[in-house]
């Protein structure tokens, strides 16, 4: 995303938050917003507009951010998460939250297939590498139980904030995604009072879209999103190369 976003004369900028990546100890959710905040500070007075961008849980530090901030122009939440309800979350997740309330602290969490990936090909490459315990694609093999404290702490702030965002939205979500349903693009959409709120719907992947097989519709979709919130346009003329099931919704 980056990348290809930098190709289309964006500028971009990737912070590394301490406590919050994998291979640095924890650190609090308030302190990963914090980061967010200084980054975003030091950057604001170069540019006329200021656009988020994340998957995931980084989806939801970018909502965090913003329910703080009135500056921010555009955010594209790609698979935000605000509850772990996919198909694939393990029956005894629950569980893990009362042992790490009853001072059991010291387990990982490992990731399990299909590892947000539907395309068997690119999920293959996937678990060879989790079974070597490297990074991959999709980030790495291993969360720890303080990691997974805070993110549901990031969860449950944001969903209590969520009426506070005005930024335009686009939000991507897969109606197939393994980690989280539905329901919280759902939330997010009827929650905030953003003028613009944009859904896509995808219908050929699972959690982690940027990479999967609808990458090229996530990919194009956030590079027009953010053109027309700087005041530009993108033609629509032969923009997919991948036409998967989709379906948009926009209210404003």
């Amino acid at each position: 995303m980056p990348n290809f976003l930098k190709s289309n004369g964006f500028n971009t900028f990737i912070p590394e938050i301490k406590g919050y990546l994998y291979g640095s100890a924890a650190d609090s959710y308030e302190n990963w917003i914090g980061q967010v905040h200084n980054a975003i500070d030091e950057l604001k007075g170069q540019y006329r507009t200021i656009n988020l961008a994340g998957i995931s849980m980084g989806a939801t530090l970018a909502l965090a951010v913003t329910t703080q901030r009135t500056d921010i122009s555009s955010i594209a939440l790609l698979s935000p998460v605000l509850r772990y309800d996919g198909w694939s979350v393990p029956w005894y997740r629950f569980l893990l939250d009362i042992a790490y309330n009853l001072g059991v602290r010291s387990w990982e969490y490992s990731e399990r297939e299909p590892f947000g990936i539907k395309n068997p090909d690119l999920r293959r490459r996937v678990r060879d590498k989790f079974k070597a315990h490297e990074l991959s694609e999709v980030g790495a093999p291993l969360i720890t139980a303080r990691h997974l404290h805070e993110a549901k702490g990031l969860m449950s702030y944001v969903s209590k904030n969520l009426d506070s965002i005005t930024s335009r939205l686009l939000i991507m979500q897969s109606v197939e995604d393994d980690t989280c349903s539905i329901w919280s693009a759902e939330e997010i959409l009827s929650r905030t009072k953003s003028d613009l709120r944009r859904t896509i719907w995808l219908g050929n992947s699972y959690h982690i879209i940027t990479i999967d097989n609808e990458r090229e519709i996530v990919l194009n979709e956030v590079l027009r999103f953010f053109t027309r919130a700087a005041g530009g346009n993108i033609g629509l003329d032969n923009y997919y190369t991948d036409m998967s099931p989709k379906a948009i919704r926009t209210r404003a």
